[in-house]
């Protein structure tokens, strides 16, 4: 996942990638709504484009591996948030003093592999 800052200093996630784990932040709307609140998963694909979205394998995650419901398509990186192996949200970095201007306010986290 790569994470910028705002002007302010809030940290946010720009991009998830393949392998990154995400929470959902709320239950998804509409008729074909199957995502809950507190599901997590792993980014399996990512669209690129004007709006960015990707697909969340929920299966051996927050769901069984032989659950119906196996992978979410077309989330958005508002709808979910990082998370670690065990599903828990993790804090985002803050921005620190000019390290962080100096690195063009950008930075990439390394994954566990």
């Amino acid at each position: 996942m790569e994470i910028s800052y705002d002007p302010d200093g809030r940290s946010y996630v720009s991009r998830y990638e393949v392998g990154d784990l995400v929470r959902l932040r709320a239950s998804e709307r509409g008729e074909m709504a199957m995502g809950r609140v507190g599901d997590w998963g792993m980014v399996v694909a990512v669209q690129t484009g004007l709006s960015e979205s990707f697909d969340v394998m929920l299966a051996g995650y927050s769901e069984r591996r032989t659950s119906s419901l196996k992978r979410l398509t077309g989330l958005t990186r508002r709808a979910v948030v990082p998370c670690d192996l065990n599903g828990v949200p993790i804090p985002l970095p803050e921005r620190s003093g000019l390290r962080a201007v100096d690195a063009g306010m950008t930075r990439k986290l390394g994954r566990a592999r």
